[in-house]
Parts: structure tokens; sequence; C-alpha cells
């Protein structure tokens, strides 16, 4: 679709994809054939902080795609949450930038 010029906007998913290193190889062609980078990220786990830590390495300007709904808890305590202005601050720590909610994670275990 991208050599027909068919694309304005690739949308590749790291985790529907592969992974890390087949998401880069999408990217680097959509680069190649400059078509425009707008990642599929509709996930509320690690899938979504590899995309937003992969989509801050670019500078371009481009988006993220965030699937929104009230949940009753969260992994990541709302720290992804969107702001007033439409940005997400990327988290810094190690790995992803955030470890889940432990506490979360006991409360809705399945045994």
């Amino acid at each position: 679709m991208m050599n027909e010029g068919a694309v304005s906007y690739a949308q590749p998913s790291v985790i529907k994809v592969g992974g890390i290193t087949e998401y880069l190889k999408v990217v680097a062609l959509a680069d190649d054939m400059s078509v425009k980078l707008a990642p599929h990220s509709p996930y509320f786990g690690p899938g979504f902080l590899a995309t937003l830590q992969l989509m801050s390495q670019r500078d371009d300007g481009t988006f993220i795609e965030v699937f929104y709904m009230n949940r009753a808890a969260c992994l990541w305590g709302g720290r992804i949450d969107i702001d007033a202005n439409g940005t997400i601050a990327v988290p810094d720590g190690p790995g992803l930038g955030y470890e889940p909610d432990k506490d979360v994670i006991a409360r809705y275990r399945v045994t």
C-alpha cells in the first residue's frame, strides 16, 4: 500500500507487528517513503507505554492514539492520562517508564 501511495498515515501496532524491532522496521519503511506515522495503540498496558516511549524519540510532532474509557482501576495510577493541553507525559523510569501498581494487581488477581 505504501509502494502505491495509498497510505497517508502508517499505523503500526507495536503489539501486533511483533514487538519493538518489527515496529521500527515499519517506521523506517514509512519514513523512507515519506508516509506520516500515527501508530495504532489502543492499549492500557505495556503496549501503550512502549508506543509512548517509541514516539517520544521522534521530532515530527506525530500523534499517539489513546483509547479513552472510564476504568474501575488503572495499573499506572492515572500517570499516563492526557492533560488539559492534550499531551501525555512520557514516563522516565526504568524499562517502559512505570512499574504497575501492585495494589491494583492484587485487587484484581484471579487465582
